[in-house]
């Protein structure tokens, strides 16, 4: 009987260190965890700010410029406007086309 309880005591002596083994992975898991994600919450929030400045100072360089030059922007305006006018114009075109051939019946060779 006594080496029955010895071992049942063996073995419970291994499954705490064991769970204690684990608690203590776990809780340095958690800790290397939270530091990341406060890492990148940081790297994240700071890329943001940047972009947030960059857009802005784009924003404010590009009505600065059209105020500048309203003939150069009006010239730009219109030809982009023309350049997806014609792109569009050439789709419908091609789509047409593509309508028309998938309307013309299919003979095959043997029927003729």
């Amino acid at each position: 009987m006594t080496d029955t309880t010895t071992t049942t005591n063996a073995a419970k002596d291994v499954a705490n260190d064991i769970a204690n083994d684990v608690a203590e992975t776990s809780g340095t898991l958690a800790e290397k965890a939270s530091a990341t994600y406060a890492s990148a919450k940081d790297s994240v929030s700071d890329a943001a700010a940047k972009s947030r400045d960059a857009v802005s100072s784009a924003a404010k360089s590009t009505a600065e410029t059209v105020k500048a030059h309203p003939g150069a922007t009006a010239a730009i305006v219109a030809g982009a406007a023309a350049a997806i006018a014609g792109a569009a114009f050439g789709a419908s075109k091609l789509m047409e086309k593509k309508r028309e051939a998938d309307a013309t019946p299919k003979v095959p060779p043997s029927a003729t």
